[in-house]
């Protein structure tokens, strides 16, 4: 079901192929939504050893998140997490062929339409930035694999080399920093003169991906699937629209002049 909110604001942005830039999450935002995080893809590989998926449970117990702390302490805990979450993968010899043969084995599913979406924005030249909590080496490899992964999608997420060094302004990435980002010069050049942009994500935090100066002119979509009835108030609050019932991109296409 689509929820429209904020109409007036709907109707004063007009997304036309030249002038807007995307933003959007990977979990259960371009995958589907019972769809497992890309974090998760090793996990259910059984590549990594057979002390992988124990220590990767005891680090997320460890770390578990406490809904009535402030964003600042469940910031800390994320960080804590993605950093052990690191070590762990150096621990286990995480590499290239590993992270094939894990995407390859993978449930991980496109959302209805997700793949149609990458393409025409590819076809039209507009730019997607991927801003995830989740694993780079993951959301590339599967994108790559899925052939949806086009030189106009720009990935910012948590990133494992295999040298175990970690890429330098991608790292400890949570829900709750991903307006801290600091974009790449060719990213910027690429997104200069672009007023408008679109943003979708399946958690109110996603929202964060713009800074609030930007939110005026920023159409924010939100999945919404978990508890819809106890949630669907908070996210018509926040997003101008909401989507529901394992909603396809077929709305997100309805908001784009491609002519």
């Amino acid at each position: 079901m689509k929820y429209i909110n904020h109409e007036k604001k709907l109707n004063s942005i007009k997304l036309q192929k030249n002038n807007f830039y995307v933003l959007i999450d990977f979990d259960r935002t371009i995958t589907r939504a019972k769809s497992i995080s890309a974090w998760r893809v090793l996990y259910y590989s059984d590549l990594l050893g057979e002390n992988f998926r124990e220590k990767y449970t005891e680090i997320h117990d460890k770390t578990e998140l406490n809904e009535n702390e402030t964003n600042e302490a469940k910031q800390k805990a994320f960080e804590e997490r993605f950093a052990t979450y690191m070590n762990l993968l150096k621990e286990c010899h995480f590499n290239k062929d590993i992270l094939k043969k894990a995407v390859e084995k993978t449930d991980l599913k496109l959302r209805e339409g997700a793949k149609d979406f990458l393409k025409k924005m590819h076809e039209n030249n507009i730019p997607v930035i991927i801003i995830s909590s989740s694993l780079k080496n993951v959301i590339e490899e599967y994108l790559r694999q899925q052939n949806a992964y086009f030189d106009n999608i720009y990935i910012y997420a948590n990133y494992y080399d295999m040298n175990g060094v970690e890429e330098k302004n991608v790292t400890n990435i949570t829900p709750y920093n991903k307006n801290k980002i600091e974009f790449s010069e060719e990213l910027k050049k690429c997104i200069q003169g672009k007023e408008n942009i679109l943003l979708l994500g399946d958690i109110i935090n996603d929202i964060n991906m713009v800074s609030s100066k930007t939110l005026n002119r920023t159409i924010t979509v939100g999945f919404l699937e978990n508890d819809i009835e106890k949630n669907l108030e908070a996210y018509r609050q926040n997003f101008d629209i909401v989507l529901t019932n394992q909603a396809s991109f077929k709305e997100v296409f309805e908001l784009i002049d491609f002519k």
